[in-house]
This record gives structure tokens, sequence and C-alpha cells, in this order.
């Protein structure tokens, strides 16, 4: 199903009693080209930022993400341009080596290159999940695309008011085989809550699946999910970042700064004509979740 850009508000039959309704809109004080929202029963969930790059503010256009909400729908509680590390944005993907060809391009930092969002493949919204479809193309300075990736977030509602975002990257090679190098600070797919958590580090804790323990440079192994607990606007939120189990290249290595950002390093080939599939999930809390719980909840993701 595909829906025109002339008529993004997309609004359905009202919810059940126990389900929520999902909707898109797009930000009309904002302008048409500058993202979507993803909506609840009317309140914002997800926006994902689309603005077309222009070369007279670049950094804050060149780089597709997807902020989270709070769970009032009022404002961001991820990161946007600017402040501590300007380039850490919502939910978002990148390798700061990346190798294409005998050049090399940073997608984390965004040297020599840039994220585009193309167009809205698909925008389907239902009763209990919502789903977005972007092709993104990730270009060189000339503006030739060298990746081509397929991103699609599915969001939902889960247990004990919790909320639960799919985020499903499929990325093509356009170039020969490319490398996805990097490091667990610098690479794979991260989130980044809001700048202000910088200010008060010692209010993020973190909790690791049982015989899991935080490394040297805040490195976590053998772990297929970690839980970040950020306090943002006065609000402790728990956000657990889960790996499936059939991740493409196994068990990540995890990243979990103080400052909250936090997600999987890890390290693939991308093979002309071999579409890469990277699947994650999201899930957001404003109820405090412990060790016990977070397995239940990974359990349960990991035997879909």
């Amino acid at each position: 199903m595909r829906i025109p850009l002339t008529s993004l508000l997309c609004t359905c039959l009202a919810a059940g009693a126990f389900g929520v309704q999902f909707s898109f809109d797009t930000q009309p004080e904002l302008g048409a080209d500058t993202g979507m929202d993803l909506l609840g029963d009317g309140s914002i969930w997800l926006r994902t930022m689309t603005t077309p790059l222009n070369p007279e503010c670049r950094e804050e256009t060149y780089k597709v993400y997807t902020h989270i909400f709070d769970l009032q729908g009022t404002a961001p509680i991820t990161k946007g341009p600017g402040g501590e590390f300007s380039h850490h944005r919502g939910m978002f993907i990148g390798w700061n080596h990346t190798h294409v060809g005998g050049e090399e391009f940073d997608t984390w930092h965004m040297k020599r290159c840039t994220q585009n969002h193309v167009e809205w493949q698909e925008l389907a919204p239902g009763k209990d999940s919502g789903t977005q479809v972007q092709v993104v193309e990730w270009r060189d300075d000339a503006g030739q695309p060298f990746i081509r990736e397929l991103r699609s977030i599915t969001a939902s509602p889960g247990p004990d008011g919790s909320r639960i975002f799919d985020f499903q990257s499929v990325l093509v090679s356009l170039r020969g085989t490319i490398q996805l190098r990097g490091d667990l600070q610098h690479a794979g797919m991260q989130v980044r809550m809001a700048d202000e958590v910088n200010e008060h580090q010692d209010t993020t804790n973190y909790l690791l699946p049982e015989g899991v323990v935080e490394q040297k440079d805040n490195r976590v192994e053998g772990a297929w999910w970690v839980c970040c607990s950020p306090v943002v606007g006065g609000t402790r939120y728990w956000l657990m970042h889960m790996t499936p189990p059939d991740h493409p290249v196994g068990v990540p290595v995890y990243s979990i700064r103080r400052y909250a950002r936090f997600g999987a390093f890890f390290e693939p080939d991308l093979k002309e004509g071999e579409p890469l599939t990277l699947n994650f999930r999201i899930l957001l809390s404003d109820r405090e979740l412990d060790l016990a719980r977070c397995q239940q909840l990974y359990d349960a993701y990991a035997a879909r």
C-alpha cells in the first residue's frame, strides 16, 4: 500500500478499547519536506527528519534519522543537530570507515558523504501498529549514491504501557563489495538521547544481561540487548536496544556511553546483488524495568 504525498494525513476508524490507532502527518507547520510524524491515537510517537540536503546548512541536513517522543507526544526525548557530538541523532545507522572500492567515506560523522531521503515507499497506518518505509541513498559529495537503503520502522504498543519500535535497514551496494567498518563508539545502529543528558551523566544507568559486565571504554561483549535508563525532562525512562538472534554477523558489541548514546556495533561486508537486512528493536518505558523483566522482553522478541 502506497500513500500519495498529497494525502499523508492518514486517519482510519477509531481504535478499540484495547488498541492504538496509528496515523501519519507531515508536520505542516514546518513544511512538507521536513519530515514525517508517526502518531498513535493522535499523539506523536516518532518524527523522522527528511529535510533535503542544503549546502548552506550541511550539518543540519546531511543525515536521515528518527526522533523518539515523550509519552505525552509533546517533544522529542532524543537528540538532533548541535550539542555534544552534533552527528548523534535519534535512531541512526552508519560506519565511520566505509570502504567503497579505493575510497573511504565516514557515514557516521558524514565526512565526504551524506544520507538522503529519496521517497516514502510505504506509509501503512492501522490499529495496533503503524509502519513507515523510506528509501535512503548514501551519496558521495558529488551526489552519486554508493548504497541504497530501505529503512523501515514499525511502531506498536508494548506491555505495561511501553512502546515498541522495530527498526529494519536493508542495505544494497551500488558499487561492488563495500566494507562497513569502524569501532564500537562510531559505527552500527545506535540511539542518542537528548543532549541535556550530557549535563547530568551521573544519573544515567544501564542494565546488562546476567553474567555480562561492562569493559574498558564502555564496551559490552556477549550481550544481545542492553537497557539504558536516562533522565530527560525530569522523567526517568528505560530504553532497551535489542538485536535478534539471527543477526547476520552474530552477537554484536554494545556501546553504552553515560551521556546516553547506546547501541550495537558490528562490521559486515555488503556485496553487490546481495541485500543485507539488519533488524533491531527499541523499547521505551517510563515504568521501571529490572534485569529479569528485560530478559523476558528480549526472550519474547527473540522467539517471534
